[in-house]
C-alpha cells in the first residue's frame, strides 16, 4: 500500500512539474509575440490562443499539487477559533467536500470532452485546434485532485500550511 501511496504523490509531482513546464512556455510565447507585433509588425496568429490553453491546464494540473502541499489559499477565521479536535474533524469535512467535488468535477468534465471528441469541435481560430485536447487538462486535473484530496483523508488531520513536500 505504501508504494501506491508513494506512486500517487509522484503522479502529483508530475503534475506541477508539467504546470511550472506549461508557464514556462506561456512566458516564451507571450514574450515572443511582444518582440514580433513591436519590433517586426508581424502579429502571430497562435501564440495568444496556445498561452490561453497553457494557462488553463498549468492551474488544473497545478492545483492537486497545491492541495496536497497546503500551499492553496485558505480561510482559517472558524479553523483558528476551535479546539485541536474540532479542527480534525473539520480538516476531514473539509477534505470530504472536496474529494466529493472533484469526483463530480472530473465525471461531468469527462462527459463533455467526450462530447467535444465526437462532435468534433475545433477552435474558431485559424488554428482549428480540436477542443477536446486543451479540455482534457479539466479531466487530468480533476483526476490528480481526487489523488489528492484522498491521500489527505488517508494523512487525516489538519495543517497549518506553508510546507511542502
Amino acid at each position: 500500500m505504501k508504494k501506491v501511496y508513494q506512486l500517487f504523490d509522484q503522479l502529483l509531482y508530475i503534475g506541477a512539474y508539467l504546470a511550472g513546464i506549461l508557464i514556462l512556455l506561456t512566458t516564451i510565447m507571450t514574450f515572443y509575440e511582444v518582440v514580433s507585433r513591436s519590433f517586426f509588425h508581424q502579429p502571430t496568429s497562435w501564440a495568444t490562443e496556445l498561452s490561453i490553453y497553457a494557462i488553463i491546464g498549468s492551474c488544473f494540473l497545478g492545483s492537486a499539487y497545491a492541495v496536497r502541499t497546503y500551499s492553496h489559499i485558505t480561510v482559517d477565521l472558524l479553523v483558528n477559533n476551535v479546539s485541536p479536535k474540532m479542527k480534525v474533524v473539520l480538516a476531514y469535512v473539509t477534505n470530504s467536500l472536496g474529494l466529493i467535488f472533484s469526483l463530480i468535477f472530473t465525471l461531468y468534465s469527462f462527459y463533455h470532452v467526450q462530447k467535444t471528441y465526437e462532435l468534433g469541435v475545433t477552435s474558431a481560430s485559424l488554428l482549428r485546434i480540436p477542443m477536446y485536447i486543451p479540455e482534457s487538462f479539466l479531466v487530468a486535473g480533476g483526476a490528480l485532485l481526487i489523488i489528492a484530496f484522498t491521500l489527505q483523508l488517508i494523512d487525516g488531520g489538519e495543517h497549518e500550511g506553508g510546507e511542502h513536500l
